[in-house]
């Protein structure tokens, strides 16, 4: 069966296209894994440094981010983060949608800037291949 392989190629809107009609599974290449796992590397030697903060990761956001957030709470913060943004009302987005939105979302991940744990993208692709689940439109009242 043929699939798309998620890779540092530029992504056409003719590709992009081809991939949501003909619903080609994905794969991530192993130069994208290793792009990825890199990344997070650099991600995970930088907070091993309490005197260099890195916002949004070892600090608070937007006001707060001269408070230093200890080794020991930096999954919380994340945590929080991720809760304070898994909201929405409205319709749901159709499901043709949400399904680009995570070939879009996989495919930057995999250029290996964004510091993500390799599983992380692992699971985005997983939930792309079984099903999209819809998602509310935000900011839009029922």
């Amino acid at each position: 069966m043929e699939h798309h392989l998620i890779s540092a190629q530029h992504l056409s809107i003719d590709r992009i296209r081809e991939i949501l009609f003909r619903r080609l599974p994905l794969a991530l290449s192993d130069d994208a894994r290793a792009r990825i796992v890199r990344c997070r590397e650099y991600l995970d030697r930088k907070m091993e440094n309490p005197e260099r903060p890195v916002y949004g990761i070892t600090t608070g956001f937007g006001s707060l981010c001269d408070i230093s957030v200890g080794y020991d709470e930096l999954a919380q913060l994340q945590k929080n983060l991720v809760m304070s943004h898994a909201c929405g009302t409205g319709e749901r987005v159709p499901s043709e949608i949400v399904k680009l939105i995570l070939l879009l979302k996989i495919q930057s991940l995999s250029y290996g800037h964004s510091g993500v744990q390799l599983a992380t993208v692992e699971r985005r692709h997983g939930r792309r291949q079984e099903r999209a689940v819809p998602l509310p439109l935000l900011g839009k009242a029922p």
